[in-house]
């Protein structure tokens, strides 16, 4: 996942890929495939793993478990991030580039 600091523009999807359109004119395509979800695994949930508090929690598992190749989550993952699911798509999207739970985490954990 590149141009963390950029705003999303616009996304297309198609059945193998989806491309994101930047801010900045740039463009990434993202496979929709075990590479391309352990990308984004690696981007979005390495450092931080899923929390109590994410919204889009069965995204976020699919998005784990397709990044190790299971293929029931790498099919629900490709049929959510679809055109015919566009909007949610995009929120997800959004909302795990923008994730940062440092705060949140903070309030959960004793001192």
């Amino acid at each position: 996942m590149e141009y963390l600091e950029n705003e999303v523009v616009s996304v297309t999807f198609d059945d193998t890929s989806f491309t994101l359109l930047y801010n900045n004119g740039e463009t990434e395509v993202v496979q929709k495939n075990k590479e391309g979800y352990k990308g984004l695994y690696n981007a979005w949930l390495k450092e931080q793993p899923m929390f109590i508090s994410d919204i889009f929690k069965t995204q976020i598992r699919d998005l784990t478990f397709a990044s190790n190749g299971n293929a029931v989550s790498t099919n629900e993952l490709n049929s959510f991030l679809s055109e015919a699911n566009k909007e949610q798509a995009i929120k997800f999207i959004v909302y795990m580039r923008k994730r940062d739970l440092t705060f949140e985490r903070a309030k959960w954990t004793k001192q």
